[in-house]
């Protein structure tokens, strides 16, 4: 697997994320990521992170947010706090491209758990593999929302 640092490149079909701070850069203060997602981009599942807080600042476009199962849109200069703890999900429910910077702290294993799950996909049993190994950083929410 790649190691995770500044300038890794995961592409997706309606997602990608570069990597500009990673823990390995910040002492593993911060995970930080320019993630541009395309128009009507998939919903992830609703999830929690256990012991990191996340802010997304929206660069460009429209992200609808859907926090504790309340959605809510913010465009470009908007700046959302997700803390420890709180389900959540997010996506680009707009025609144009949407760019926020994503910023996870502290930065535990976030870098390594996107390559990982980045190199499973399309397989579920290898998804949901990923997914118990790193509980520490990504749990999905025990209700949807």
């Amino acid at each position: 697997m790649t190691e995770p640092r500044a300038g890794v490149v995961i592409e997706g079909e309606k997602l990608r994320m570069e990597f500009v701070v990673t823990s390995a850069e910040s002492d593993g203060e911060l995970h930080q990521m320019r993630v541009t997602y395309a128009p009507h981009s998939d919903l992830p599942p609703s999830h929690i992170h256990p012991a990191q807080d996340e802010t997304f600042e929206i660069l460009d476009g429209a992200v609808e947010f859907i926090l504790d199962g309340v959605p809510s849109v913010h465009a470009a200069a908007a700046t959302v706090e997700v803390p420890a703890g709180t389900v959540h999900q997010l996506h680009n429910i707009s025609d144009e491209p949407a760019t926020v910077l994503w910023s996870t702290r502290p930065a535990l294993r976030t870098g390594e758990f996107f390559l990982a799950l980045h190199e499973a996909a399309g397989d579920i049993e290898r998804v949901v593999a990923v997914i118990a190994e790193y509980d520490d950083v990504f749990c999905l929410a025990d209700h949807p929302t």
